[in-house]
């Protein structure tokens, strides 16, 4: 999925991702995003348009939120 409008719409970007339970978009930067998949978490720097998969494979996720250091 893709937003230019910081989350207020998407569509598909035809990037493959497998269904999600999650995104999160960084309320500072709306170019960086985590999409949450069942068990692997999957980062955009450029509001979607390329994805990058977390190597670690994690236990079943239910929510992701992103905050500032």
């Amino acid at each position: 999925m893709v937003s230019h409008d910081a989350g207020a719409t998407w569509r598909e970007s035809g990037r493959g991702l497998p269904p999600g339970v999650g995104v999160a978009i960084a309320a500072w930067d709306p170019d960086l995003i985590v999409y949450a998949g069942r068990n692997r978490l999957y980062v955009s720097q450029d509001g979607g348009v390329f994805w990058t998969a977390l190597e670690v494979e994690l236990p079943e996720i239910v929510a992701v939120a992103l905050r500032e250091y």
